[in-house]
């Protein structure tokens, strides 16, 4: 296996990985309170770079998280504008 197939625990509770292309992203799964008091699960996607992205599960989706699920999910994930001061 190659080492970019890999998941990387870190120290403060998120995984790395690295895309196709050799970029390094880590992820954290957050739960959070939407409309009409549903709740929203989401992916929250950081890269090396400081490029955020979030991938929301649609009721249905596994909460799947291998390199290959990974890479899948930061597809189709949207970008993510940070908060003033935040980084």
């Amino acid at each position: 296996m190659n080492k970019r197939d890999k998941l990387e625990p870190m120290a403060d509770g998120w995984v790395a990985f690295h895309t196709e292309s050799g970029d390094r992203w880590k992820h954290k799964d957050f739960t959070e309170s939407g409309a009409a008091g549903t709740t929203v699960h989401y992916r929250s996607f950081v890269s090396d770079k400081g490029e955020q992205k979030r991938y929301t599960f649609a009721a249905k989706d596994a909460r799947d998280s291998t390199v290959w699920d990974l890479r899948e999910q930061l597809r189709r994930s949207e970008s993510v504008t940070a908060p003033a001061g935040a980084r």
